[in-house]
């Protein structure tokens, strides 16, 4: 996981503009002194069940980061279709009038044929995107409940 940060902090342009990755290490650094003052806490205090209330939302977060970045970047099927047809426009626009006839030929159902294929990758990308918001939607509403019912308590 380290790996992965170190990573991620070499490349902020990939990641979403809300993920920074200094904001993770500062959530662990905190998680571990939350730790160290709950030992030396009385279970029994309010303050105790706060800071628990805390960490576990904190390892929630924690644990669905590279999740949470995987949902808004697009599949690999899905880059390779753009980066055809990228590469398709690209030439298609570079060509002369008098050689479109000819091109019609080739590149447009070239074309046809990756947008096909891109229509349906990020279909399926979407639905797999959608099962996964559906469980970080459930594991929200489970610790919101169980955040409710400490709260009340």
């Amino acid at each position: 996981m380290t790996e992965k940060k170190k990573e991620d902090e070499k490349n902020p342009a990939k990641l979403p503009p809300f993920v920074e990755p200094q904001l993770f290490v500062a959530v662990e650094e905190a998680n571990r002194r939350l730790k160290e003052i709950m030992k030396v806490t009385d279970p029994k205090e309010r303050l105790y069940k706060s800071i628990q209330r805390i960490t576990e939302v904190n390892e929630m977060m924690l644990r669905r980061q590279d999740q949470l970045r995987k949902l808004f970047e697009p599949s690999e099927n899905v880059r390779k279709y753009l980066e055809g047809i990228r590469q398709l426009v690209e030439q298609l626009t570079r060509t002369k009038l008098s050689e479109l006839p000819a091109i019609s030929r080739t590149i447009i159902p070239q074309l046809e044929i990756e947008v096909s294929g891109y229509v349906e990758a990020f279909e399926r990308a979407l639905a797999e995107k959608e099962k996964e918001i559906e469980a970080l939607k459930a594991e929200l509403e489970s610790l919101r409940s169980r955040t409710k019912t400490q709260h009340v308590v």
